[in-house]
């Protein structure tokens, strides 16, 4: 009997440790499905890649995104400064300004927000006036702000604004390789095989990636609240397509944070930390094709709370709420 017993109580022993074992299991799992920077890797502090550059990518690629690309608002986040355009012709007009404007050289922004830009003396970088041009709701005018004391800001572009605007940043000299965004961006680092293979290219149809590695190439620049947790920079730390961005950029995806933010960057960050956390698999590239500039499929999406961010709860989803965008990050 006494056997008997002792073996009963061995067996219950072991039940209950190999359910422990399941339920630790479990809760690992899910506490890295909650944890961002609970998998992948990253090339933080680590060199920039030797990339391929856009100008090679489109010599295959002319037919499908050459055409487009170059009015493409990812290629256009900088530009050069036309003469004749009326931000610039802004500062010619103003007597203290006009120096400066002789000086501009590219423009850093699109419809909601303008900035002048020169090269700096040191490659790789670019100094920014801090006289800013904001556009008005119709886009054919708008007006300069902040034009008294006007100077050059060679330190502002590198810390703030490079990360999203470049291509090839390398944190630590806080220079960039291109001006821009180029395919290495979103694409990586490519593989030469992927024209007989375009599984191996990230973003490829027939790849299929998982939704937090598509989310993590978008929230690299949209993300925009966030910051770079070994440089404190708002822009993550040499980020390579396929990384976990999580691993150094920290943001702060709290209910009362996210309330907080203007409608586009809410819906934003809901849904970067509703794919990080593994709550749902719909990504930006769901709805928005970005060769093509167009957001249409995100007309078949299924209805749901992130639709109020933008539409009213009755009524045409075609008349839209009206909000303006602000950004501490970006400075308007």
């Amino acid at each position: 009997m006494r056997r008997a017993a002792e073996k009963t109580v061995a067996a219950i022993a072991i039940f209950f440790l190999c359910a422990l074992r399941v339920l630790c299991g479990e809760s690992d799992k899910r506490l890295q499905q909650l944890n961002p920077a609970a998998w992948g890797s990253d090339h933080v502090g680590k060199p920039v890649p030797e990339y391929l550059t856009g100008d090679e990518c489109l010599f295959c690629h002319r037919a499908d995104v050459g055409p487009a690309w170059t009015s493409n608002r990812h290629h256009r986040t900088i530009h050069e400064a036309d003469v004749e355009s009326t931000p610039l012709a802004a500062l010619k007009k103003s007597a203290p300004l006009q120096k400066f404007a002789e000086e501009v050289k590219l423009l850093l922004g699109g419809n909601q927000h303008l900035r002048y830009l020169k090269p700096a003396k040191c490659y790789g970088k670019l100094e920014l006036l801090s006289v800013a041009w904001a556009t008005s709701g119709n886009h054919e005018g708008g007006r300069l702000i902040s034009p008294n004391n006007p100077h050059w800001d060679a330190q502002r572009f590198q810390e703030a604004c490079a990360g999203c605007h470049t291509t090839g940043v390398d944190s630590k000299n806080q220079t960039f390789s291109s001006l821009s965004l180029d395919c290495y961006v979103c694409h990586g680092d490519a593989n030469l095989q992927h024209s007989k293979d375009s599984s191996l290219m990230l973003l490829a149809k027939k790849r299929k990636d998982p939704a937090r590695v598509v989310m993590s190439i978008c929230a690299q620049c949209h993300g925009r609240t966030g910051n770079s947790i070994s440089t404190g920079l708002p822009y993550s730390n040499n980020f390579v397509a396929g990384d976990n961005l999580f691993r150094d950029f920290k943001v702060d995806f709290s209910s009362e944070r996210i309330a907080a933010l203007n409608p586009a960057d809410r819906h934003v960050l809901e849904n970067v930390r509703d794919v990080v956390i593994g709550k749902e698999e719909v990504t930006c590239l769901t709805c928005h094709e970005v060769h093509k500039q167009s957001s249409k499929k995100h007309h078949q999406v299924a209805q749901g709370d992130t639709c109020l961010n933008c539409h009213h709860p009755t009524g045409s989803k075609k008349i839209r709420k009206s909000y303006e965008v602000h950004s501490s990050t970006c400075g308007y």
